[in-house]
């Protein structure tokens, strides 16, 4: 394993280690997937099936998990801006590691806290009725697409995390971003339940395809139609982001620090 690899995994453990002693951050994780499942199952109605709420399970909780991964990835950016302003990575500098590590690590921590709140999320629509009408093959698809997404958005999050100048204007600027990406989406209604206008956006919107490839990929019939195409664009999208804001990202650590 490369060396700053190696100081990333280990500075994402010191990232993870003090929330023992914060409680109500892992609690934040875990209520958050399940309070989207009660909202759009049952104070909705099942409006994503007909009014069926059984059937709403298996359209809404993909959903969820799509929202999970990008709504997860705001805490990247906020950490990273937090310890920036603490001198945190001030102290990083006089330490004999890479100037990249932190930053991974940064990444990596909160990938872990994703996966965290994705498996909480799969338990707590087992407990409400859905079922993976696939097998574990499909899942590892469905869960890697969730984590490439992630670890895409991370990266912007992060950038944004190095420019903005207080943690608090960075999580209002980067909910600004997510919001409309999860809600203007097909992760929780049809994109013909929808006005015209609005749909045209839920069909290139990334959030979309990732919801689409995940129902498609756990569920299967009838949300499998697309299955190919969302996957490719939920592929194509994550490699775009990474293309996009990794390096943008670097420049900015290194002009920050």
């Amino acid at each position: 394993m490369m060396p700053f690899v190696q100081q990333g995994f280990t500075l994402a453990w010191r990232s993870l280690v003090p929330l023992k002693n914060s409680p109500g951050q892992l609690l934040g994780y875990a209520l958050q997937p399940v309070l989207m499942i009660i909202v759009f199952v049952y104070l909705f109605g099942g409006a994503a099936a007909g009014g069926d709420r059984h059937q709403a399970v298996f359209y809404s909780l993909p959903g969820v998990l799509a929202q999970s991964a990008l709504m997860a990835t705001v805490a990247t950016g906020v950490s990273l801006n937090t310890d920036l302003h603490n001198g945190v990575f001030d102290r990083f500098r006089s330490l004999p590691i890479a100037r990249s590590a932190p930053l991974l690590g940064r990444v990596v921590a909160d990938l872990s806290l994703l996966c965290v709140s994705v498996g909480i999320a799969l338990l707590a629509g087992v407990a409400v009725g859905f079922r993976i009408g696939t097998g574990p093959v499909r899942l590892a698809v469905a869960l890697g697409l969730i984590l490439a997404i992630a670890v895409a958005v991370s990266w912007g999050s992060a950038l944004l995390g190095l420019v903005s100048k207080t943690p608090a204007a960075m999580q209002m600027t980067a909910t600004a971003v997510i919001m409309p990406l999860t809600l203007g989406s097909s992760a929780f209604l049809p994109v013909g339940a929808m006005p015209g206008w609005l749909q045209a956006w839920m069909k290139v919107n990334p959030a979309s395809h990732l919801a689409g490839a995940v129902r498609g990929l756990l569920v299967g019939r009838p949300y499998d139609a697309h299955l190919g195409s969302d996957v490719l664009y939920t592929l194509g999208w994550a490699a775009l982001m990474l293309a996009v804001f990794v390096p943008l990202a670097g420049r900015a650590y290194r002009r920050r620090i």
